[in-house]
């Protein structure tokens, strides 16, 4: 009897053994797959947005159980939308569109991944940072138009606006203002290009903001930075001598009349309780007067430029680097002067055959030119190319504010 109590608790005991739960699912590295680690003791950064993860855990895994419930890539508390595929002791996570920039992403193993044997994940999470800057969501951003990031291409980001390949000529891309290499546009002062199709859609609205940042060459002495179709739409324009900056743009003045009118900032405090144009409001004064606004704001150095226009006052106003420096009133035109009828912007230039793309880097587009002046041809590499470096160009339908604008400008800067 005492011998069969015996086999009878060895036999007890080897069932125990037998059903003893399996061992956890350990990770054993993870890395992108280009073999960056991403499991350091300090987060990465500098990750690549269009990475994948490659997570490798020391059992093989059980594929069913392999989704981004119970392995993902996550922001913001939500997973990215990702294919998960495992082979072996391996697990690969695709995400299905490329990642922000400068954002922080956690990859996040559960327990509910499981091996084959049925052993759980240990439960882990490791963060990144990807390469590049945060994406800024800017004010009034349901009203923006277009949005021209430059991150190693022109696509239009929140819009219909992305040029087809043809029509981006000569254009590289640099450093941007961070340090970020490959993330702003480089145009190089004679042949670069982008033109940006369908330009006459902003200006349908009354209202308009404009919105970008440039670092002009102070080698090359006159500057047509961007244009839609010159001043029959909007211009913007550095002087040759450094002396002042403008944007020309046209208006509605009332049924099938309209008109261009230059928002014009000299630098010198004329206003029009100064010495200055009557329906001048403002108008920053910049030392040293002659190049002063070069010397401040654009010789080889980054600068924020919005510009805007608002219907309901009659408002034009430019913002250099988040400060109010140039505003005129139309109220404030001439008795019976046609510009105090002025109803909002509007596009005069030639709407088919191409003569509607807005130029990144000259004053008009190479098609259907609605100004044929030698000097207006962007053909000619003598003419005023912008040369530079050009970003985060943002087009809007509603005039920003004041402290939208300084909210924008505090969001974008370095």
């Amino acid at each position: 009897m005492v011998l069969a109590a015996g086999m009878v608790a060895v036999f007890l005991e080897s069932c125990k053994k037998d059903a003893a739960a399996p061992s956890p699912l350990k990770l054993v590295s993870l890395k992108t797959g280009d073999g960056t680690a991403l499991d350091g003791a300090t987060a990465a950064t500098g990750i690549a947005t269009n990475a994948t993860v490659v997570a490798i855990f020391d059992k093989e895994i059980d594929p069913t159980t392999a989704t981004i419930t119970n392995i993902a890539l996550v922001v913001g508390g939500a997973a990215v939308p990702s294919t998960v595929t495992t082979s072996g002791v391996t697990v690969t996570i695709a995400p299905s569109a490329v990642l922000a920039t400068g954002t922080n992403y956690t990859v996040s193993v559960a327990p509910t991944l499981k091996a084959k044997d049925g052993g759980p994940a240990t439960s882990t999470e490791f963060t990144f940072k990807t390469f590049g800057r945060a994406n800024v969501v800017p004010p009034q951003s349901a009203s923006q138009l277009s949005y021209f990031p430059f991150t190693g291409n022109m696509n239009d980001e929140v819009g219909t606006h992305t040029p087809v390949t043809a029509d981006v000529k000569n254009l590289a891309f640099v450093a941007d203002r961070f340090g970020f290499a490959g993330l702003a546009g480089d145009f190089n002062g004679t042949t670069t290009l982008v033109e940006i199709p369908n330009g006459e859609q902003y200006l349908a609205n009354n209202d308009f903001t404009l919105s970008f940042w440039i670092k002009a060459n102070s080698t090359k002495n006159g500057q047509f930075v961007l244009g839609l179709g010159a001043w029959k739409g909007f211009q913007f324009e550095i002087a040759g001598d450094w002396a002042w900056v403008k944007l020309a743009s046209q208006y509605n003045e009332g049924g099938t009349a309209a008109d261009s009118e230059d928002n014009f900032f000299p630098g010198t405090g004329e206003t029009k309780d100064n010495t200055g144009w009557q329906g001048w409001t403002f108008n920053k004064d910049v030392l040293p007067h002659g190049g002063g606004i070069g010397t401040t704001y654009f010789k080889d150095k980054w600068c924020h430029v919005i510009c805007t226009y608002q219907a309901s006052t009659k408002l034009a106003t430019m913002y250099l680097n988040g400060e109010k420096v140039k505003q005129h009133d139309f109220n404030l035109w001439p008795t019976g002067d046609a510009k105090r009828n002025i109803t909002g912007v509007k596009f005069a230039g030639n709407l088919t055959g191409g003569g509607n793309k807005l130029a990144l880097g000259f004053i008009q587009g190479s098609l259907n030119r609605i100004i044929n002046d030698t000097w207006a041809d962007p053909a000619d590499p003598l003419n005023n190319h912008f040369k530079g470096v050009m970003d985060d160009v943002r087009i809007f339908k509603v005039a920003l504010t004041a402290s939208e604008v300084t909210t924008l400008y505090t969001a974008e800067k370095p």
